[in-house]
């Protein structure tokens, strides 16, 4: 179930919509979209309901999905599809496709057999098909789903760049935060059917609303934690080296995996046992056990500890959010 208050979109704005699997992403496209309709309340396009509305309304919508569903012709016989039920003839057909593989970087492949092509070529066609309509409102339903790392980045650099000179009204979908943060104007995170928090991307990364929130952005450390009298934020009893905004009282530490900062035992009171150390991509990655398990991540020029080591850790409050945990309303 979707249970959404309101949600309003600027012309030409990009909203980026973060959620786990099941949060009721793909549901929110599909009411966009008007291929369901809202059993409560309306979606509307320029004041106009989307769900019933006429062909002319529903044509300013273009959707790439995640599967990216190519029928079993060529690649740009695949484009002019929606063009073709949009009455343009062959020639003007023909022009508009081979324009949208150009803005995406596949215009060489505009004869080959669609179902002929890698995952990333597939995916650069279905939305090649989505902008060939030049939509009003695009809907991106996790358009990188399924791609290795590098040819996602590729991925994003060209729709970045097919999408820089347009004034289109943007919503994409996906559970990875590295892509919703890229593109977006604005972001939405959804979970269990409602939006947690709409903020800015660089709002939502600095002071996510809650815990999930936080643990959705990427934080690799969410930590319960308590607020002293002096505005200590206390680990499992022991200062960490972050000093709180807000009074005492109950709350979570979200701190990156580069805020934990690794410090001989009699340097700080927080302290916790090296439980295992590996080689990351340009860092040590260590993962700390006390009573909770911490993440820190070293620069190659660090000497790392050894396994089974006691530490001290102390936490950089430049890269780290207390989050004040909400009491629980009293029972009825």
């Amino acid at each position: 179930m979707l249970a959404i208050d309101q949600l309003d979109l600027e012309a030409g704005e990009r909203l980026a919509v973060l959620g786990p699997n099941g949060a009721g992403k793909t549901t929110l496209l599909r009411l966009l979209a008007g291929l369901e309709a809202p059993t409560t309340g309306r979606v509307e396009i320029d004041g106009e309901p989307i769900a019933g509305a006429d062909l002319e309304l529903r044509r300013r919508v273009g959707y790439a999905t995640q599967r990216p569903g190519l029928l079993a012709t060529t690649v740009v016989r695949n484009v002019e599809l929606p063009l073709r039920w949009r009455g343009l003839d062959g020639a003007a057909r023909r022009a508009a496709a081979l324009a949208a593989l150009e803005r995406l970087n596949i215009a060489s492949l505009a004869d080959r057999k669609a179902l002929s092509l890698s995952g990333g070529e597939a995916q650069r066609v279905s939305l090649a098909r989505a902008l060939a309509i030049e939509p009003q409102l695009l809907l991106l339903d996790e358009p990188a789903a399924g791609l290795d790392a590098e040819v996602r980045r590729a991925f994003f650099d060209d729709l970045e760049r097919a999408l820089g000179d347009r004034a289109t009204t943007v919503v994409h979908v996906s559970h990875r935060a590295e892509e919703t943060l890229r593109l977006a104007d604005s972001v939405a995170v959804l979970t269990g059917g409602a939006i947690r928090q709409l903020s800015d991307p660089a709002s939502v990364v600095r002071q996510p609303a809650d815990v999930t929130v936080a643990r959705l952005i990427g934080y690799e450390n969410v930590l319960s934690a308590r607020i002293d009298g002096s505005r200590q934020v206390l680990i499992d009893g022991a200062p960490c080296g972050v000093i709180a905004t807000t009074g005492p009282g109950a709350a979570t530490l979200a701190a990156w995996a580069t805020a934990v900062h690794v410090v001989t035992p009699d340097a700080t009171p927080l302290r916790a046992t090296v439980e295992r150390i590996s080689q990351g991509p340009g860092r040590w990655e260590l993962t700390l056990v006390g009573s909770q398990t911490l993440h820190a991540h070293l620069r190659f020029d660090q000497h790392p500890p050894s396994v089974g080591d006691l530490v001290g850790v102390r936490i950089d409050s430049t890269h780290a959010v207390v989050i004040r945990t909400r009491p629980s309303a009293p029972p009825p």
